[in-house]
């Protein structure tokens, strides 16, 4: 099930599997919001905006509305048992 960026906790991690056409598209792409990309949440500001977002090996932060255009699928944690 896909879900926007916009609604991960800190800590979840995601695939990118669709990025919605925007104004900041580009310059998200550039950043490196790919397809297939591997994401984190590594924080989220105290009043939620912006996030700060674990993409390609370092540590990225955009704003909850260009979080919303990015559409991920949830990797499952793996938890010790």
């Amino acid at each position: 099930m896909l879900t926007p960026l916009s609604h991960l906790q800190k800590g979840q991690t995601a695939i990118i599997r669709r990025i919605e056409a925007s104004d900041a598209l580009v310059q998200l792409m550039e950043m490196g919001f790919l397809d297939g990309h591997t994401i984190m949440v590594d924080h989220i500001a105290p009043m939620g905006d912006p996030m700060a977002i674990n993409v390609a090996g370092y540590v990225l932060s955009i704003r909850k509305a260009e979080a919303a255009t990015i559409w991920v699928e949830l990797v499952p944690s793996q938890e010790p048992v």
